[in-house]
């Protein structure tokens, strides 16, 4: 039988293997041509797209149309480097990657010599021309700021256009079961399907409800498609909802927190105490006692002298 020490051994290389994976279902995309100063594609041109802060890097070679696609990219800030003899180096920042996204970047080198570097910092287009699909992205800053009464990420779903709750919903109860009985666009409630990070979450025994619900501080982003997505969803025909959770970057990030609620901050409606209190009284209380505590720790595995030593490769 095999050791305690090679159990903790393959259980240590399990976890760092998982780590190192990129979250497939993210699917983002940056494409683009690149061209000369009069608008001719320029082929076989060297192409970087990179992650700085996770030391995400992709080489790539144009095509004979000038053209290049990244695929498969993590959530984040990029720049895209693109660089061809006779022409000076192009370099593009500000690039933010959402879950599930397509960006177009067109890079126009100008003529001079290769060691002469052109930055340019700023932000694409965020108007989608690649696809035809209707989606909404929930930010994590959207996430951090909208107050959320039961601390259920599915409340965000409602800001989207062609959500509609059913009577029964009540994402105020932490202790709802998943239950997300949403219709958009007139579809059945049954018909939605949840992916985290690419592994689909929704219960196979036909109910509108998820097998897991993140923790809100654990959720850097989610998209919400509703109509023209592409195949590579599939399964259910209704909305897809992509969640992709915070990664680890050459920092170390994290927070602690303890969501509060009691019965001495709660107050009694006003219509409560109006009809079951005496006159100039008021009615008692329901009991009511609840923390949702936890914390989040992101940053690079390494070990000082021996692995990841720049801090560029594992991340957890």
């Amino acid at each position: 039988m095999p050791s305690k020490q090679a159990n903790l051994g393959f259980m240590l290389i399990g976890a760092m293997m998982w780590a190192a994976l990129p979250c497939l279902g993210q699917r983002a995309t940056i494409t683009g041509t690149v061209t000369d100063p009069s608008g001719a594609a320029i082929p076989r041109a060297k192409v970087t797209v990179a992650n700085p802060d996770r030391g995400f890097v992709e080489h790539l070679t144009t095509n004979p149309a000038g053209a290049y696609v990244a695929t498969a990219l993590p959530i984040g800030d990029f720049e895209v480097t693109a660089e061809a003899p006779g022409f000076r180096k192009l370099i593009q920042s500000g690039i933010v990657v959402r879950v599930g996204s397509r960006l177009r970047v067109d890079l126009r080198l100008q003529v001079g010599a290769v060691t002469q570097v052109v930055q340019v910092k700023s932000s694409p287009v965020h108007v989608q021309t690649e696809t035809a699909e209707l989606s909404d992205v929930i930010t994590g800053k959207q996430i951090d700021n909208l107050l959320l009464n039961g601390r259920d990420f599915a409340s965000l779903i409602l800001l989207v256009p062609g959500a509609s709750p059913t009577n029964d919903l009540d994402l105020s109860n932490p202790q709802n079961g998943g239950d997300v009985t949403v219709s958009f666009n007139g579809n059945r409630r049954r018909m939605n399907n949840f992916m985290i990070d690419g592994v689909p979450a929704m219960d196979e025994t036909g109910y509108a409800r998820t097998v897991v619900t993140p923790s809100l501080d654990s959720i850097a982003e989610f998209r919400i498609a509703t109509a023209n997505y592409g195949a590579e969803y599939g399964k259910l025909g209704s909305a897809q909802i992509s969640v992709a959770t915070k990664s680890g970057t050459k920092q170390f990030h994290g927070d602690a927190y303890d969501y509060f609620r009691n019965t001495g901050l709660e107050a009694n409606p006003w219509f409560i105490n109006r009809t079951i209190a005496p006159p100039g009284g008021n009615a008692p209380k329901s009991p009511l006692h609840w923390n949702d505590f936890g914390y989040t720790l992101g940053g690079p595995f390494y070990i000082p002298g021996h692995y990841n030593t720049h801090k560029n490769k594992t991340f957890f």
